[in-house]
């Protein structure tokens, strides 16, 4: 029976090794040999103990845990990854009161025998009925809807009169690909930090002792060069209209990036769904910075990190600008400038700085969208997670 469930976690990344599933074994023989009889929520807390050694891994540990030991199970992911994708697209429905007083009520046992049905049988998506596992209706089966004794299966509480949310998952929100905050932001980009050695050579004493040391006294000068930081880093935001939802994630980005010290400079710019000519110093769009000025300034080891959905209408894309920020801009502009396609100056600005990445805050499900996949061919692009961030600055220093 471990055998299985040892495999499982290896299975879903979880660095577990045959030393920490010998404790695990040695744990639970050391239990029995007491009792003679260990519960399941024992042998979760055991195993978790045993099996996991960072709680990131957490939510993964309890899907395996769910899928040995536990009773609802789907006999395919494909058929779990319909059903989250049915519910997801919750549709609304006003449900009248005669509706919700004849909702179908089972006892907590039948519940769940029904429940196990609905898995079997159910082939295709549901909403507003009473029956299915479903959306917006009075089965107690689903989300969305009114059943004073069903279980919730995706979505958010809404009633809060379901009398269980199948397989809640309660570390869920310790997983790296979802969890967002300075403190974890700050060590990730702290591997940013490159020192180079550079400057005058200066003298080594400790190395000059050892190589004298070594060479049995003859005297043997160590000189190097001191190392510095160069590093300069630049975040470009972009702020405003479908970023708005994102604003969080992104401020906490700004503050971890703000804060940190291991880049020699650091500057911030922002623009809106993307720039042509300018970029602005402030995040209300009104201190312009010519794009022809931030590449004078930048040497082209300069690492650029751009944050930004990615998504627009495609005319902002790829034809010149009609930012209505652009427009009112206090700058006298050369018409020449005012036709630039954005498209052609992001390519100008990898070409310039090829150090670069792009951070994206939407799932990358709906990265198929025409001006994300357009950009996302020109700047890798990483979704704005912790996991995302670490990736994102491995490409930087590749």
């Amino acid at each position: 029976m471990f055998i299985p469930f040892f495999y499982a976690i290896r299975s879903k990344g979880i660095p577990a090794g045959t030393g920490e599933f010998l404790n695990f074994l040695n744990a639970i023989h050391s239990l029995c040999e007491k009792e003679s009889f260990i519960g399941l929520d024992r042998l979760y807390r055991v195993g978790r103990l045993c099996l996991v050694k960072d709680i990131k891994y957490y939510d993964s540990y309890d899907l395996v845990f769910l899928e040995i030991f536990g009773s609802l199970t789907f006999t395919s992911e494909s058929a779990l990854k319909n059903l989250e994708a049915w519910l997801a697209k919750a549709k609304k429905f006003l449900l009248d009161e005669e509706r919700k007083k004849n909702a179908p009520k089972y006892d907590p046992d039948r519940l769940l025998e029904e429940l196990k049905d609905r898995l079997k049988r159910q082939k295709e998506r549901h909403d507003g009925g009473d029956t299915w596992i479903g959306t917006g209706g009075t089965s107690p089966f689903g989300n969305s809807g009114y059943n004073e004794q069903g279980i919730r299966i995706g979505g958010e509480a809404g009633n809060r009169t379901g009398i269980a949310v199948w397989q809640d998952r309660k570390f869920r929100p310790y997983r790296s690909d979802e969890v967002l905050d300075t403190r974890k932001i700050q060590l990730a980009l702290k591997y940013l930090r490159i020192m180079k050695k550079e400057g005058r050579p200066e003298l080594n004493i400790p190395k000059t002792i050892q190589r004298t040391s070594d060479n049995g006294g003859d005297l043997e000068l160590i000189e190097e060069k001191s190392r510095k930081n160069n590093l300069k880093v630049v975040l470009l935001m972009d702020i405003g209209g479908s970023m708005t939802p994102h604003a969080n994630k992104v401020s906490q980005l700004f503050s971890a990036a703000n804060k940190i010290q291991h880049f020699k400079e650091f500057y911030s710019f922002y623009f809106h769904n993307i720039f042509s000519y300018e970029i602005f110093e402030d995040p209300y769009l009104r201190k312009s910075y010519p794009i022809s000025k931030f590449i004078r300034k930048f040497r082209p080891d300069t690492r650029i990190i751009y944050v930004g959905d990615a998504w627009m209408a495609p005319y902002e894309l790829f034809s010149s600008s009609t930012n209505p920020y652009a427009f009112h801009s206090t700058r006298n502009l050369q018409k020449e400038e005012s036709r630039l396609v954005g498209i052609d100056s992001l390519q100008e600005m990898k070409r310039r700085f090829p150090n670069s990445v792009w951070l994206n805050p939407e799932p990358e499900r709906l990265w198929w969208e025409t001006t994300i996949q357009a950009i996302g061919d020109i700047i890798p692009m990483y979704f704005l997670s912790i996991d995302g961030i670490q990736k994102a600055i491995k490409d930087l220093l590749d």
